[in-house]
């Protein structure tokens, strides 16, 4: 009977404990003090010769592109070329890219490489650490997201490879 109290006594004890011991939930949302740090959107296809996978990197200050080859790198090495933007681009790229934009940024949509086509992609990386992604099949992008990848193609069309 003793050890019985005293085990209850435990129990009950442990439980008010670990109720004190939680911490509240934030006051804010992190992600709603975080803003964007990096635009990157690009392409890639599995059964290519040559060159098979282009990244275009925006950042504040400049946009990057990077072309590599799959295979036989040696014959193809990666061709690279940056280029500066002005700080109202960059601002104009953040802007475009708001609530409704992010919410299309759900991950794989389909499945993209299974119809033997290039898979394009976006990510959204901010500076909390996270990022928001999306990929699809070349050409299907969700109409959400179509005007911050004309802004992306406007932005790198300087940087012709």
């Amino acid at each position: 009977m003793r050890y019985r109290n005293l085990r209850l006594l435990f129990v009950v004890g442990l439980t008010i404990g670990t109720a004190f011991a939680q911490e509240p939930a934030p006051a804010s949302n992190p992600a709603q003090t975080a803003y964007i740090v990096r635009v990157r959107t690009g392409w890639y296809a599995g059964w290519c010769v040559g060159y098979c996978d282009e990244q275009i990197i925006i950042e504040p200050a400049s946009v990057r592109s990077i072309l590599r080859a799959s295979a036989h790198r040696w014959m193809h090495p990666d061709r690279k070329k940056k280029n500066k933007i002005t700080q109202a681009e960059w601002q104009d790229l953040q802007h475009s890219t708001d609530a409704t934009v992010l919410a299309a940024f759900i991950g794989r949509i389909g499945c993209p490489s299974c119809t033997d086509s290039a898979v394009e992609w976006v990510t959204v990386e901010f500076s909390d650490g996270t990022n928001k992604s999306v990929s699809f099949a070349e050409g299907n992008a969700p109409p959400a997201i179509a005007p911050l990848l004309q802004k992306i193609k406007t932005l790198s069309s300087r940087l012709k490879l």
